[in-house]
This record gives C-alpha cells, sequence and structure tokens, in this order.
C-alpha cells in the first residue's frame, strides 16, 4: 500500500547518492521503501539542479549524471507550468525569497505566475 507521497529535499537525496553519516542509514531505507513502491517520492526541478551542480563538484560528471538517470527513475521530479527550466529556478527563486515582482523581457513565459511579473520599461514606468 502506497503513502499519500513524501516530498524529497536536496540535503535528504544527497545523504544517499553521497552515502553521508550519520543519515545515510535511515534515507537507505526509506529508498527502500521507494523502490518497493511502498512509498511514492516527489521533488522539483529546482532541486535537480542544485544536486547536479553539488555532485558535478564532488564526482566526475558521467557519475553525476548516472546518479540523477537512476534517482529520477525512482522519484518523480514535479512538474511546473514554468515550460522553460531557466524560467522555473528564477520564478521559484523569487516566490522562495518573498520578492513581488520579477522583472523580466520574457513576459508571456509567466503568464500563470503569483508573483507580479513586468517587463524593465514597465517596472520604471510603475514607480
Amino acid at each position: 500500500m502506497k503513502t499519500e507521497g513524501v516530498f524529497l529535499d536536496a540535503d535528504v537525496i544527497l545523504d544517499l547518492l553521497m552515502e553521508r553519516e550519520p543519515h545515510f542509514e535511515p534515507v537507505g531505507k526509506l529508498f527502500l521503501k521507494i523502490q518497493d513502491g511502498e512509498v511514492s517520492a516527489f521533488t522539483s526541478p529546482v532541486i535537480i539542479a542544485d544536486l547536479f551542480y553539488i555532485l558535478n563538484r564532488h564526482f566526475d560528471r558521467k557519475l553525476a549524471v548516472q546518479s540523477l538517470l537512476k534517482l529520477t527513475s525512482l522519484i518523480k521530479v514535479l512538474s511546473s507550468d514554468l515550460k522553460d527550466f531557466e524560467d522555473a529556478i528564477q520564478y521559484y527563486s523569487a516566490m522562495a525569497g518573498n520578492v513581488p515582482t520579477l522583472i523580466t523581457r520574457n513576459v508571456k513565459d509567466y503568464k500563470a505566475a503569483a508573483i507580479t511579473i513586468m517587463t524593465p520599461v514597465e517596472y520604471i514606468s510603475s514607480c
């Protein structure tokens, strides 16, 4: 029987991928439950990007890519209404920082945004 699902933060995933003690054992048990289908696990595209950056610094690029491919076969990366990955990182970074306005020339890419999206011209005109 599957649980409702768990969202995995980067630190938990890194504990597994980098075998960091004292956290590796309980995280390993969690991932066995995920692998066995007992737990549904989710993460975000931003976390995947962070993981790649960190793993690529500590290991070679090939190992970083292999680790993330295996990881994404076990957990679901939640989608975003934003089609461009860089736009999603910028948007969610602004949201996380409680920044009310994102300035971009790509306003059309943020149609469903929960914060104000403006071009530089629009912003300057509103001041």
